[in-house]
């Protein structure tokens, strides 16, 4: 092989190693950055909970003014309310109405991916009927950088809710 396609070689493969490195710079960058955004994300919804569980304050305080909130299933309340006003004027409220004590929280987990919480617990509380109201939720969670929320998928199960409100 002559000297000049040993050079060539070299050069191409100096230029390999750099846009190897360059890439794994930028992937560990964008690992910590996301990571960042996981851990601050998980501490937001975290102390919201902490605070609703030990009665210092709403979960609802995290909700966005134009944040969606969709419930699923094909119960009463199912369905999408677009803006937090809307949520807890045509959802919150109402239920509300149906339980004679506050909606206890119980916490069972909360995890996080990127600007995604999703948030699972059990709610209890006394409905007006005397019966008890027992649920659990798994709430999907969007976050923006402000550490608000604007966009809910919440599951739970539709049935124990439509006995509730029946």
């Amino acid at each position: 092989m002559n000297i000049k396609a040993i050079v060539i070689i070299m050069v191409l493969a100096l230029f390999s190693c750099k846009e190897r490195r360059t890439n794994t710079i930028e992937k560990t960058n964008k690992n910590t950055v996301t990571e960042n955004m996981e851990s601050k994300n998980h501490s937001i919804v975290q102390k919201a909970v902490e605070d609703w569980i030990s009665g210092k304050g709403s979960f609802f305080d995290l909700l966005d003014e134009d944040m969606i909130w969709r419930v699923t299933g094909n119960a009463p309340y199912s369905g999408i309310y677009k803006g937090k006003k809307e949520f807890m004027d045509k959802a919150v409220i109402p239920i509300n109405e149906f339980l004679s004590t506050a909606l206890e929280p119980e916490l069972i987990d909360i995890n996080a991916s990127e600007d995604i919480v999703w948030f699972q617990w059990k709610g209890r509380a006394k409905a007006v009927d005397g019966n008890d109201y027992i649920n659990e939720y798994a709430w999907k969670l969007k976050l923006n950088d402000d550490g608000k929320i604007v966009k809910v998928d919440a599951f739970l199960d539709t049935y124990t809710l439509a006995k509730l409100v029946e």
